[in-house]
């Protein structure tokens, strides 16, 4: 997603409803960002890590997983109706990624696990 209001992208993401499965949860808001017209293939979680922003009192939990659409190019420019058309979908190629998308510690680790085929899942990063 990108941000016009604030200039940065970011990945998608959501909350866990109760009861729902990491695997679930992650289907679901891919659905509900993206679009109720998208099919996700869940595969993995790739990493693990903790947001703690400086001066909030807020913790969160961070998961990142890999998996497959059924559609890109459809989605390119779709407003993320949640944010009143302030954030849009954008696809980015893995080899020239934004300086600005953020967390940025960890698209250099990204970027080489990519090309290694995501080896690892579950990988616990801590605070970044």
């Amino acid at each position: 997603d990108y941000d016009s209001e604030k200039d940065y992208y970011y990945f998608p993401g959501g909350h866990v409803d109760f009861g729902e499965t990491l695997g679930e949860t992650i289907t679901r808001e891919v659905r509900e960002e993206f679009g109720e017209d998208i099919i996700f293939n869940f595969i993995k979680i790739l990493y693990i890590r903790d947001f703690i922003p400086d001066k909030k009192n807020e913790h969160s939990i961070e998961i990142y997983a890999l998996g497959n659409l059924n559609k890109y190019q459809e989605l390119e420019g779709r407003a993320d109706t949640q944010f009143n058309g302030k954030t849009w979908l954008t696809w980015k190629d893995i080899d020239s990624l934004p300086s600005n998308l953020y967390p940025i510690k960890l698209i250099d680790r990204l970027v080489k696990d990519s090309k290694n085929n995501f080896p690892t899942q579950g990988e616990y990063l801590g605070r970044i």
